[in-house]
């Protein structure tokens, strides 16, 4: 790069100011080309390192060397501005780098850990008919694919190992919520959690950043899930084994509704009290981790908040009481 500034990672960048040079290197975790209304060519970028991620136009003036493609490593000059409340990069020299993605991204925290942490949950499930089927569905090249698979696209756990990480923090909670609630089934919930968002193994591609396939985009995870899971039945079923129609049922229901309303993506409400702990938990993790990014990113005008955040349609508190 062309400049003698320190090269800043993402979270530097979203808490510098506007009008700022900077500088730095990242992967590109998203590309959109669009035309304004007056005819000229443009690029929206979302690029990310590990500290996390900030958003990029590019302009025809941009002076450009390589290709700009999803998954591809540049360093970056510009100009900081502020678009919709957001910090954006103004770019004025892009280069691509023949450098290793893996190094810019974002990874699950004590990966090893969480491995092992998700086989006790397995093997904690007693039921006959839900442990043959979470190994099952789990069988060691399905285990290698959803180890390594992002739990989203961009909102939380959008990382190699995030939907490991999200899933174990779901499951983690759905157990505390059977201990205060002992009429629920701690094993249906407990499948629930580790199984709910397994058709995300399919949605999402395995490659340097998360991007659909084209199942994901035409079917949606909640609903691959629930496939994944009538085809795990049917497999254990034609092997001779007895799996109750009622509890078939209650899984693929607890996988469809687990996002709570057709507003966001469920085709069907939760109807029984293991799919609505389900939902709660699953949207109670999500939550808290964009949350805890909130409260790091703290890069707003005001004192105690955020910019306005158009994605999520709020500002967020930053402040933190830590006691007397």
């Amino acid at each position: 790069m062309e400049s003698n500034k320190k090269l800043m990672n993402a979270q530097e960048m979203r808490a510098s100011n506007v009008g700022q040079q900077v500088s730095g290197k990242f992967l590109i975790l998203d590309k959109i080309y669009r035309k304004t209304k007056d005819g000229k060519d443009m690029y929206n970028l979302r690029l990310g390192d590990s500290s996390g991620d900030i958003d990029a136009v590019v302009w025809e003036n941009c002076r450009l060397t390589g290709t700009l493609v999803s998954g591809a490593v540049i360093g970056i000059l510009g100009d900081m501005g502020n678009f919709a409340g957001k910090n954006q990069i103004t770019a004025k020299i892009i280069k691509v780098l023949d450098e290793d993605p893996s190094i810019y991204l974002k990874q699950a925290e004590n990966l090893d850990e969480l491995k092992l942490h998700f086989e006790e949950l397995v093997q904690s499930i007693t039921d006959p008919y839900l442990n043959d089927l979470v190994n099952e569905i789990f069988d060691p090249a399905a285990r290698e694919i959803f180890f390594r698979a992002p739990a989203a696209k961009r909102i939380h756990h959008n990382y190699p190992g995030g939907l490991l990480e999200h899933s174990c923090q779901v499951a983690d909670l759905v157990i505390k919520m059977a201990a205060s609630y002992p009429y629920l089934n701690k094993d249906l919930l407990l499948f629930g959690a580790l199984v709910h968002d397994i058709g995300k193994t399919v949605e999402y591609k395995n490659g340097a950043t998360p991007q659909y396939t084209t199942e994901g985009k035409l079917l949606g995870h909640i609903v691959i899930g629930s496939e994944i899971a009538g085809q795990k039945i049917a497999l254990l079923r034609a092997a001779g084994k007895y799996f109750p129609q009622q509890l078939e049922w209650m899984i693929k229901h607890m996988i469809l509704s687990h996002h709570g309303s057709m507003e966001f993506g469920s085709p069907v409400i939760p109807l029984f009290p293991e799919a609505f702990v389900l939902h709660v938990a699953d949207n109670l993790d999500a939550k808290m981790y964009i949350f805890k990014n909130k409260l790091q990113e703290n890069s707003g005008e005001e004192e105690y908040f955020t910019n306005y955040d158009n994605f999520f349609a709020q500002q967020f508190f930053t402040y933190r009481y830590s006691g007397p």
